[in-house]
């Protein structure tokens, strides 16, 4: 818990410094952070968790009409 708690505000802040990340992107990383902290919670286990939301946002991404 205590990388978790160190490790987000930094990807946070990265994020939020770059000019060159698209909103895809963004939705990307925030759902990665996001799902990292929710497998850490319930299955201590924060790559699992995000990995399965990257994944999805793919997913979701790739079905979007141009």
């Amino acid at each position: 818990m205590r990388k978790l708690l160190f490790i987000t505000p930094i990807l946070f802040l990265m994020g939020c410094q770059t000019s060159y990340i698209t909103n895809d992107g963004e939705r990307l990383l925030s759902n990665s952070v996001v799902g990292c902290a929710v497998g850490q919670v319930l299955f201590d286990d924060c790559g699992a968790g995000a990995a399965v939301a990257a994944g999805s946002t793919i997913i979701s991404d790739q079905k979007k009409l141009p």
